[in-house]
């Protein structure tokens, strides 16, 4: 009588090819992982981490969940106290973050501690979804029509550089967080604003006329928000604090853009050709919002247009 067949598996497996199996299917394990994080499930897991920040934890731990941050500066703000005789100058270090070509981290600290963090979007696959009191956002889609009017704002335009923004404040029920948010010229999206929308008694040139302001809000997106704890400090109460960006500076992060860099020219060539096409289709989308608001302006007048 035939004895049975030999299985074609071995069960004489000893402890270092039981090892030798772990080992690989660790590394393949990781190796899919972070394929897929720096792939499709980027957006995902950045969103993941960004949830877990909030003013007041330690910069050590946002470093823990994003690394180390690429771009390290410090400023000095006075801080608003009750005893004219304490120290009211401190020094705030400003971290930034480029979150793999989707936007920018921003972190304001005082003695390691995050005070303030803004985030900026500069891609339409990154559109953040952020709860502002009891509206729901998204980065780079949603119009700042969509929030209560403020009752500030600030406007800037230089000869290159713009920005808009305005401050929202819901007391207890959002814990006491201030929400900045508003239009970064980096930023996906960024509508361009214009000289004549200005108010020429405004003598510092921030403010918008109310027409054109409405008309600003309901067609603009908002590319960028900044939340702020318990900040007081007389820069934010003047309007300086973000100088001429709301969170990341553009003059501080496009010398690490393809388009400066002389060894990369065929990925420069290609960047600045989508950079172009994006600038001249919101270019395109300021001028006919300015021909309808010129023609809503003749209609009011009893002009011909």
């Amino acid at each position: 009588m035939n004895s049975d067949p030999q299985p074609w598996y071995s069960t004489n497996l000893n402890l270092w090819q039981l090892a030798g199996v772990l080992v690989a299917c660790w590394t393949i394990g990781k190796a899919l992982t972070e394929g897929w994080r720096r792939t499709v499930g980027r957006r995902r897991y950045l969103t993941t981490r960004l949830r877990k920040i909030a003013p007041g934890v330690r910069h050590d731990y946002v470093e823990s969940l994003l690394g180390e941050p690429k771009w390290q500066s410090t400023m000095e703000c006075t801080r608003l106290l009750e005893k004219a005789d304490e120290d009211r100058k401190v020094e705030l270090t400003v971290r930034t973050w480029p979150l793999s070509r989707l936007g920018y981290l921003v972190t304001w600290s005082e003695n390691d501690v995050v005070i303030m963090y803004g985030i900026t979007t500069i891609s339409w696959w990154f559109r953040l979804p952020v709860l502002i009191g009891q509206t729901r956002i998204r980065l780079g889609k949603t119009p700042f029509a969509a929030l209560t009017d403020p009752e500030e704002h600030r406007a800037w335009l230089g000869n290159r550089r713009f920005g808009y923004l305005e401050n929202h404040y819901f007391g207890n029920p959002d814990g006491y967080r201030s929400w900045y948010v508003g239009v970064n010229d980096i930023g996906y999206n960024a509508i361009p604003l214009s000289l004549d929308w200005f108010d020429d008694e405004d003598n510092s040139r921030t403010r918008l006329l109310p027409g054109r302001r409405d008309l600003y809000r309901a067609s603009a997106p908002i590319n960028t928000v900044v939340v702020s704890g318990i900040a007081l400090y007389e820069e934010l109460q003047d309007g300086s604090f973000f100088g001429t960006s709301l969170g990341v500076d553009q003059d501080l992060v496009r010398l690490a853009d393809p388009e400066f860099h002389v060894l990369d020219s065929r990925i420069s060539r290609a960047h600045r050709l989508i950079r172009d096409w994006r600038w001249r289709l919101n270019y395109r989308r300021w001028e006919r919002k300015q021909r309808a608001c010129t023609a809503g302006d003749r209609d009011e007048r009893g002009l011909p247009s």
